[in-house]
């Protein structure tokens, strides 16, 4: 699958992450992404956007508390929803899509740019920070 169609996939996951912390919804997620996904207009592969979606949302709870743990100068109701729905989309990829072959370091690039096309240059540190140290150590486990 072309990078650019993973990219709006990646940013549909963010965007519907996002809307749902914002409405302070925990269903209709899968609605809430159709319509985004729909929105890019590209061609995507139906396996990842399942398996991203499903893996951010289905571990929510793990994802939050390993950002609590991996910045823990920055509780997780206190970092901006924009960039907790990057931090929970980059991890969830990092963490439960080993089946897709991503390289960690191509994850972690993009959910940068992600940031940084979303955010702030605060926002693009605290993402790299955060799933560079996620990445170390999922590395060390191996």
């Amino acid at each position: 699958m072309p990078a650019a169609n993973r990219r709006a996939v990646r940013e549909a996951v963010m965007r519907t992450v996002f809307e749902c912390e914002f409405r302070g919804v925990d269903e209709g997620w899968l609605e809430i992404f159709e319509k985004n996904i729909a929105e890019s207009g590209l061609p995507f592969e139906k396996d990842f956007a399942s398996a991203l979606l499903e893996a951010t949302f289905n571990h929510s709870a793990e994802l939050k508390a390993w950002i609590e743990q991996l910045a823990p100068e920055w509780p997780f109701h206190k970092i901006a929803k924009l960039d907790a729905a990057v931090l929970l989309v980059g991890l969830a990829e990092l963490k439960f899509l080993g089946e897709f072959n991503i390289p960690p370091k191509a994850t972690l690039n993009e959910f940068v740019e992600i940031a940084k096309n979303y955010s702030d240059d605060s926002s693009r540190r605290l993402v790299n920070g955060v799933l560079s140290s996620a990445k170390k150590e999922l590395e060390f486990e191996k």
